[in-house]
């Protein structure tokens, strides 16, 4: 058997720890609201290419109970532009900048899109004032 042997010495040290340690400690990840909005819109897909008849086939058949569904999909009821925004949030790992309860309490008691920007405004300066204060938090940049 033939062994082949690729050499490999890391560029860059960083005070002391090693170069892919400090890029661990950059990387993002989509934050959890995010990635249950993404599931949102993936079963209201399914929904609607008639795999399943409705919400409650649809709970049936994944395992979920019909309230933990009418959660999720209520995140779709929230104005476009903010789930664009949600869809984008990055936050380092074990960080979280905003739960989907509070997010549901925050901007779902109204169905006023100018009401819910409004209240996401201000749902994320606050977050994004605590991240400026621990660099922990991402929107990316839109375009």
């Amino acid at each position: 058997m033939t062994e082949l042997v690729v050499p490999f010495t890391p560029t860059t040290r960083t005070r002391g720890r090693s170069w892919h340690k400090a890029a661990a400690a950059k990387r993002r990840y989509p934050a959890r609201v995010a990635r249950q909005l993404a599931l949102a819109h993936a079963l209201q897909r399914r929904v609607d290419a008639g795999e399943f008849a409705d919400y409650a086939d649809l709970a049936r058949g994944l395992g979920f109970t019909r309230a933990r569904i009418t959660q999720l999909m209520n995140l779709l009821l929230i104005a476009t532009d903010i789930q664009e925004e949600i869809l984008f949030l990055e936050v380092p790992p074990g960080r979280q900048p905003i739960t989907e309860h509070a997010l549901r309490d925050a901007l779902l008691s109204t169905l006023d899109w100018r009401e819910q920007r409004l209240r996401w405004d201000a749902l994320r300066a606050g977050f994004e004032n605590a991240a400026a204060t621990t660099e922990g938090l991402s929107l990316r940049d839109r375009g």
